[in-house]
């Protein structure tokens, strides 16, 4: 169970980094990096703290970031 409960908070913390990356069209990619790896380390800590196992934190968030930005990219594709 908790593990959905991540599942559903790493969508919405992934759909929000969306979110500020649409916004900042004119940013450097430096900062985009840097606001990524925010982002991630904010999702990892929700997950290690809820699931409490580094391994599963990690797994978890690197599968959803890379749902969730593939489908960004593909969204951004389709309406260009």
């Amino acid at each position: 169970m908790k593990t959905y409960f991540v599942w559903s908070l790493h969508i919405v913390i992934w759909m929000g980094y969306s979110l500020v990356e649409l916004l900042s069209k004119r940013d450097q990619l430096t900062s985009k990096i840097i606001l990524f790896l925010v982002f991630a380390y904010l999702a990892y800590g929700i997950a290690e703290i809820n699931v409490k196992s580094k391994r599963l934190a990690l797994m978890m968030t690197g599968t959803t970031s890379a749902v969730c930005l593939t489908c960004y990219q593909l969204i951004l594709f389709c309406t260009a």
